[in-house]
């Protein structure tokens, strides 16, 4: 394993103001250098059920430092090369952990969520999705969204001409997601490796504040307030104020130079 960088890392959530329960989930583990959201789907499908599997099985991939044999099968490559396989390997477990539960268990029958995580590692950040959780990157003063949400409204722009007025048609339906852990029994997860400079933020967060908070706002936060925990109260608060339609999270990481 790399030695532990230089991270500072807040995290917070809230059910908002339209939900009985927070279906969320994350993980804030600067130790590891790993940061997660997973936003949970189904309802009474038990979608908190799904979201703390997806987590707690991604977590439980880098706690334990396994033989790397089912994660990286070819036994070569660079140190970099295998941290993305390994977070890759380690969603695709939580999938399959999180679809063979649901077919064995009634109560818990078709649960699924979304999930966005983040691995930092000496010089490189490692990025895998799926759904509509998403990972942002606040560099020199400018957010910018790091990931593509895998939802109806994203893969119909996607479609050049028409696309607008498709999705405009259909707008009742445009949030609909069209990927999820557990829905299926494998599932597509999309991935991003990025450089690192000292002092990039990351936000990882689900729809519940991206949804409600425009980006500006969102970098507004980001830019005027260091402590990361405060700026982090200050998104679900302001999530809340534009109605709290759902539950929200976020969770911050920001590069230190050592």
């Amino acid at each position: 394993m790399y030695p532990q960088l230089a991270i500072e890392a807040a995290a917070h959530s809230d059910v908002g103001r339209r939900r009985s329960h927070n279906e969320d989930s994350f993980a804030a583990l600067p130790c590891l250098g790993l940061f997660m959201v997973a936003d949970g789907l189904g309802g009474n499908a038990a979608g908190e059920v799904a979201s703390r599997m997806a987590i707690e099985v991604v977590k439980g991939c880098f706690e334990v430092d396994e033989d790397l044999e089912e994660t990286w099968p070819y036994g070569t490559g660079s140190a970099h090369d295998r941290d993305e396989v390994r977070l890759v390997m380690s969603v695709r477990r939580a999938n399959r952990a999180i679809y063979e539960a649901s077919q064995l268990q009634e109560a818990v029958r078709g649960m699924a969520t979304t999930f966005a995580g983040v691995l930092l590692g000496p010089g490189m950040a490692y990025i895998a999705h799926v759904g509509d959780s998403r990972v942002y990157r606040m560099r020199g003063g400018r957010l910018e969204r790091l990931t593509r949400d895998h939802s109806l409204l994203e893969e119909l722009l996607g479609d050049g001409d028409g696309a607008r007025e498709a999705v405009e048609a259909l707008s009742d339906r445009a949030r609909t997601i069209t990927r999820a852990l557990g829905a299926d029994e494998s599932v597509n997860i999309e991935t991003r490796v990025e450089p690192t400079q000292p002092g990039d933020l990351f936000l990882v967060c689900s729809d519940g504040l991206w949804g409600p908070v425009p980006e500006a706002r969102i970098a507004g936060i980001l830019g005027a307030h260091r402590d990361l925990g405060f700026a982090a109260e200050l998104l679900i608060d302001l999530a809340n104020e534009h109605g709290g339609p759902d539950n929200l999270t976020c969770v911050l990481a920001r590069l230190g130079s050592g």
